[in-house]
């Protein structure tokens, strides 16, 4: 069965803006050798004489990756499985059966009503979490923004050429398919979920704004109807309370005429008290002027006359004081009895009207009691569906981030089919007796010389390292864990061995023979001395 796999081959080498001229294969290889050249140990030591080492293999190796269309996002899978993520997310109450429960429930208010109060807190807040690891999904975005580099130069074949080695992905074209089918299944749910939690606020909006409808209704039925009762009952209780007032009005106004003649006359009395206490006061205020005037006069027998008058008119004032606030006292019992007797008949007034209204507010009463319930019911349902809603907007919000997340989860590129990309790059083997040491040289961009370069090598320092500016510095992390496994896993390093060695760019006369050509490249751009290039090429004899 053939794959529908496309692959794609990112170049080791790009240009730098400011290089002008080409950079042809046998460059590279060179490039690669000198450097390979500087890892070497050459042996050496002062005291006991170090082994040197020789080249086992110089190749160029492919790294797998994978590229997986997940919607408008493209998943970068690592094709070793150095790299894995965790997603995580909250763990929510199953949507669908609290939307079962309230398609059975909202058939009548009651039922409704107790599903409501049921289900107050089934959404409350999650506590536990979901994990899902994703094996050899990169979500570093530095990676991630590094290796959208790679794939603007990398070139459509059928398969890597056979001059590198293809390390064979421990995550299959199987497995990617796999991990895109769980991916896409896991969106799916979680998109389902929130499109279920949507469609639980409407129900519960649409389910409670018909319920709310309805008691206006049966409130606006229940004001008609007894209404137009209590406007019956309204006129003939108006017309009997009338007709009671105006009775206990006219006992009223009797009794207030009567205790008026009553309290006429005692204020008449007061009048004439209040004069004749004048008239003695005056007298009394005479008398004490003429007993002071026969004082001073020497007149006794008119002084004696004089103070026989005095004591006579206090007597009698006394008398009148006495008398007066006898009169007074007995006017305040007379008001205070009318207040009585006027209180007592609006009391039996107001008892009368109380049996005439008494079935008039007993439909007031009961129309009151009903609405008041029925209100009470109306903020019940509105306070239960509100904070439901507001806790399954909570989780919808919750869905959201986590919606948001499998956006960041790639690259911004929206892809039809899976891709695996091949990423080359250099690795040395170095032979020590029995022993090995590998290097790796990571994708490339290729400098053009300039003046600073040119300084350096006033100096005697090597320029050639200036030639190539590694691409990325996040790949690095992925052969770090290569060469990691390469020393711990014996049958995954022969492998590498036996490829190396069959693909060795030195293994032949010809292939040493092109990289001299490079050698010779890099002398006349500048790169190498002619110092340097005889050394280089002596080893490559």
């Amino acid at each position: 069965m053939q794959s529908d796999i496309i692959q794609l081959l990112v170049p080791y080498t790009v240009l730098s803006q400011k290089r002008r001229e080409p950079f042809t294969r046998e460059m590279e290889k060179a490039a690669i050798f000198c450097l390979a050249e500087r890892e070497r140990k050459k042996g050496g030591g002062i005291f006991s004489k170090q082994p040197v080492e020789e080249f086992a293999f110089i190749a160029k190796v492919c790294y797998p990756f994978w590229l997986v269309p997940l919607g408008e996002t493209t998943l970068l899978l690592d094709g070793l499985n150095f790299a894995s993520h965790t997603l995580t997310y909250k763990n929510i109450p199953d949507v669908e059966t609290f939307l079962k429960n309230f398609e059975r429930s909202s058939k009548t208010r009651e039922t409704y009503m107790a599903f409501l109060t049921e289900y107050l807190n089934y959404f409350r807040a999650p506590e536990s979490e979901i994990e899902n690891i994703v094996d050899g999904l990169i979500v570093n975005p530095e990676f991630l923004n590094e290796f959208e580099g790679y794939l603007s130069n990398a070139t459509q074949v059928d398969s890597p050429p056979s001059e590198m080695v293809v390390i064979s992905p421990t995550i299959d074209e199987e497995e990617v398919k796999t991990i895109k089918k769980e991916l896409q299944s896991l969106k799916n749910r979680l998109t389902e979920e929130t499109n279920l939690l949507y469609k639980s606020m409407k129900c519960l909006n649409a389910t409670t704004g018909d319920y709310i409808k309805a008691l206006r209704g049966e409130i606006r039925e229940i004001e008609e109807k007894l209404g137009a009762e209590l406007g019956k009952k309204e006129e003939t209780v108006r017309r009997k309370v009338e007709e009671v007032r105006e009775k206990y009005d006219a006992r009223i106004t009797k009794i207030s005429k009567d205790f008026e003649k009553q309290l006429y006359v005692l204020q008449q009395e007061k009048v004439k008290l209040e004069k004749k206490q004048k008239q003695l006061t005056d007298k009394i205020e005479h008398c004490e002027a003429e007993i002071k005037t026969a004082q001073i006069t020497k007149d006794d027998v008119g002084e004696e006359k004089w103070k026989q008058e005095l004591k006579k008119a206090k007597e009698q004032l006394a008398e009148v004081e006495s008398e007066l606030k006898e009169t007074e006292k007995r006017i305040k019992e007379k008001e205070s009895e009318k207040k009585i007797e006027i209180f007592n008949i609006k009391s039996e007034c107001d008892a009368e009207i109380s049996e005439i209204e008494k079935d008039l507010m007993e439909i007031e009463a009961s129309r009151d009691a009903k609405i008041q319930i029925y209100k009470k019911e109306m903020e019940k349902l509105e306070e239960l569906t509100s904070e439901i809603i507001n806790k399954i907007d909570a989780l919808v919000r919750l869905r959201e981030a986590t919606m948001v997340q499998f956006e960041k989860l790639g690259l911004k590129q929206k892809r039809r089919k899976c891709v695996r990309v091949h990423v080359p790059f250099y690795l040395a083997c170095f032979r020590m007796q029995s022993e090995k040491r590998y290097a790796y040289f990571p994708p490339v961009e290729v400098n053009s010389i300039d003046a600073s370069v040119k300084l350096k090598g006033v100096f005697g320092k090597t320029k050639i390292a200036q030639l190539l500016r590694p691409r990325s510095k996040a790949f690095n992390t992925l052969l770090n864990k290569l060469m990691i496994l390469m020393e711990k896993n014996a049958v995954f390093r022969r492998g590498i061995d036996e490829a190396g060695a069959k693909l060795n760019v030195l293994r032949t006369k010809a292939l040493r023979e092109k990289i001299k050509e490079g050698l010779e490249q890099l002398r006349d751009e500048g790169w190498l001395s002619e110092r340097e290039l005889k050394t280089l090429r002596k080893e490559l004899a």
